[in-house]
């Protein structure tokens, strides 16, 4: 047994040794030379141990080799960096164009620029920089625009609409620099979209297997020798006629010495070889004027050699490609939802307004002379600044103390709608909309250049849109063009006028014709253009181009200073891009019988947690909340008050109240701005015994009801405290 414990000790002294060795191995081949200590001899005898000299190493402290070890300058409370976050994102490359929003590409204009090579993929880190960027979209697109080697590919990012699908340039410095982290916070969850800054070539023919037709580059070097009129088809069986002629002699020496008969059928036979390979020619013709469609000698100079014949066809195809006029790809079964037309005009908006505040004071009781006033100066139309409104009171001849966090500024451009049309003295009523009307002082004093930019400036400051306008009146806007307007007799504001083409439009004789033609000799005849015989055949077009000349052609220098003022900040151009805008103008053919639903449905309530005790109460304040809209909608409120006794002033206020003076309270605008409400219209909750009376928070587009015993009474109180309310705050819920 001795022995035994004997050779199991000598056995780990020997692995110690070995470890120790290959110890001192490592650190010498990794440093310097060191001083090492006399090797430790071992008995390795049977029997008894024999004492050894120690050294002083326990069998943990021995370091083994397959293990790293921290080097002593390393400290174990060392940072470490932060990992970067790696992208993978399609590319979707869009053509040049000057507009500056545009669709986002789907279904078959998405398969279209796959299929052009505008589509392709790339993987990004957040920390690439600017140049690593351009260098990755040179090497995917390089192919697609014949970019050569090292030559870098010309591109603007596009940034998506929140709300829209909408895609528009970023507002950023000339020196922003977009790297990895950049270009990853404009591109959606799957697609980065950018757009070219130059044109992409014409599809090269050479591109083509020789095996599959005819080069078009040898085509193009026997165009000096072949008359304009010779086609492609009889290029490619002539040149395989020269192949035939040039046959080898040995071949033509074996042919007379082979039979009449058997030469007949291989002459039949090359014939027919002969007839299969023209109508393949022609076939292959065909496949060329495809992918070719141009005649070689139509546009290739005989003067100049073949490479720059082909950069001039190049240059000339791409000249008369961009010279043509931008056609607006805008359907009409592609009109834009509400929602998409708020998204667009909020990002507009976002980028045109500057960050400064603009200081103005308006009276409500001379609303358009204190505008007037205002926007009239040159200096207003040279800013771009948000506008800060304070009212002064009208029956202390003092300043509001109402800070302008968006209410006022709503109160106001609402408050300047119904000025530019009714205290203006610019505009005339007719049955389709508003039309302007001829006013020498207003067009001298340039009164219609600073109407259009007051327009601007509430369509894009968050006012609601001044749809006011007849649809002809848009038409001329939106298209410059005085034939593309489309009239009609109720466009005319004068009722004698518009009464008597109505006759001559829907006379059924030609007695009755007569007649109403008749009413119409006092200015006809003055008017160059217009039939001088009016018959059932031209009483059309008589009446088309009268329509047209009364309320365009006589008001045309009214309509351009009216254009003029409404390309501030870029209103203007924003409709001719997108033509479905024009409901920010057009009168709209609103249901009145949905007004109700529409102003509760815009006030969302905001409960109490569902199952708590507040919850039941508040959700019956909504019930009364909603029953109020529809009576007043329905001219029932009266009804509700019973025997109560009410003053003239209520009884007058009753007459006149709808629901958008109940969004007016809370809001400050009667209806949706064109850019939306920010932030949503919220209808609060306010638990309180003492108060009763509604209160509206106009900046925060609040409308805080009183949750009490009173206001949940099944009587009339809750109406007839909300009428008090509308009343007391008649300068916000006047509309």
């Amino acid at each position: 047994m001795s022995n035994e414990s004997a050779l199991a000790e000598s056995i780990g002294r020997a692995v110690l040794a070995a470890i120790q060795n290959v110890s001192t191995m490592t650190t010498t081949a990794s440093g310097p030379p060191q001083a090492t200590s006399a090797p430790t001899t071992y008995n390795y005898t049977p029997g008894p141990a024999t004492p050894t000299t120690s050294t002083g190493t326990s069998y943990r402290s021995v370091p083994f080799p397959s293990v790293h070890q921290r080097t002593a300058t390393h400290s174990r409370f060392g940072r470490k960096n932060k990992a970067c976050k790696h992208y993978t994102r399609d590319v979707v490359c869009l053509p040049f164009s000057s507009a500056s929003t545009f669709r986002i590409p789907r279904g078959d204009s998405r398969a279209n620029l796959a299929r052009d090579g505008l589509i392709g993929k790339i993987s990004f880190t957040s920390d690439w920089s600017e140049a690593q960027l351009k260098e990755e979209m040179s090497a995917i697109f390089r192919r697609t625009f014949a970019l050569s080697m090292g030559q870098s590919f010309p591109f603007e990012y596009l940034s998506t609409v929140k709300g829209c699908k909408r895609l528009m340039k970023p507002n950023v410095s000339s020196s922003f620099l977009w790297g990895g982290k950049e270009v990853a916070s404009i591109s959606s969850a799957s697609c980065l979209y950018i757009m070219a800054l130059i044109s992409k070539p014409l599809q090269e023919p050479e591109e083509l297997s020789d095996s599959d037709l005819e080069s078009p580059v040898g085509l193009r070097r026997r165009v000096h020798t072949v008359s304009p009129s010779t086609s492609e088809s009889e290029l490619i069986s002539q040149g395989s006629e020269n192949e035939r002629m040039q046959e080898s002699p040995s071949h033509q020496r074996m042919l007379s010495t082979v039979p009449s008969s058997q030469r007949e059928s291989e002459a039949r036979c090359q014939e027919t070889e002969s007839s299969t390979q023209e109508s393949e020619s022609q076939g292959q013709a065909e496949d060329l004027r495809q992918v070719f469609p141009y005649n070689v000698a139509e546009f290739v100079p005989v003067y100049l050699e073949e490479d720059e014949a082909l950069e001039e066809a190049i240059q000339r195809s791409l000249l008369e490609e961009w010279d043509v006029p931008a056609v607006n790809t805008l359907k009409s079964s592609e009109m834009l939802s509400k929602e998409e037309i708020a998204g667009l005009l909020q990002a507009h908006s976002e980028r045109v307004i500057t960050s400064g505040t603009r200081q103005i004071y308006i009276s409500r009781a001379n609303v358009w002379t204190t505008a007037l006033r205002v926007f009239k100066r040159p200096s207003f139309a040279e800013s771009c600044d948000k506008l800060y409104v304070t009212f002064t009171s009208d029956e202390h001849d003092a300043v509001e103390d109402a800070a302008d966090l968006g209410g006022p500024r709503r109160e106001f451009f609402r408050l300047l709608v119904k000025a530019i049309f009714q205290d203006s003295g610019a505009f005339e009523g007719t049955p389709n909309g508003c039309t302007p009307r001829l006013n020498m002082l207003h067009l001298q004093n340039g009164v219609y250049r600073t109407i259009g930019r007051m327009m601007s400036t509430i369509i894009v400051q968050g006012g609601e849109p001044p749809a006011f306008l007849s649809p002809s009146v848009v038409d001329y806007i939106v298209s410059g063009d005085i034939l593309q307007v489309h009239v009609s007799p109720d466009d005319i504001g004068d009722p004698d006028l518009r009464e008597n083409l109505n006759k001559v439009q829907h006379a059924t004789l030609q007695d009755d014709l007569e007649k109403a033609v008749s009413c119409c000799d006092s200015w006809r005849y003055q008017v160059e253009g217009l039939p001088v015989v009016v018959t059932m055949a031209n009483r059309d077009l008589f009446v088309k181009n009268a329509v047209l000349y009364h309320t365009v052609v006589q008001r045309q220098s009214c309509l351009d200073q009216l254009i003029d003022g409404l390309s501030h900040y870029g209103v203007l151009s924003l409709l001719r891009e997108n033509p479905s805008l024009r409901v920010l103008l057009n009168i709209p053919g609103e249901d009145k019988g949905q007004e109700a639903d529409f102003v509760a449905g815009i006030l969302k309530p905001s409960y109490s947690v569902l199952g708590s005790n507040r919850r039941a109460k508040e959700e019956l304040i909504v019930v009364k909340f909603r029953e109020f809209l529809q009576c007043v909608e329905n001219k029932e409120l009266r009804d509700t008050y019973g025997d109560r006794t009410l003053t003239n002033d209520e009884e007058a206020f009753l007459k006149i109240l709808s629901p958008g003076h109940i969004l007016a309270f809370a809001t400050g605008s009667s209806k949706v701005p064109a850019i939306g409400f920010h932030p949503a219209p919220k209808l609060m909750f306010i638990h309180d015994e003492k108060k009763h009376l509604p209160i509206a928070h106009t900046c925060a587009n609040e409308l805080h009801l009183f949750v009490n015993a009173k206001t949940m009474a099944d009587d009339d109180e809750f109406n007839y405290c909300f009428l008090v309310a509308l009343m007391n705050g008649s300068l916000f819920s006047t509309i």
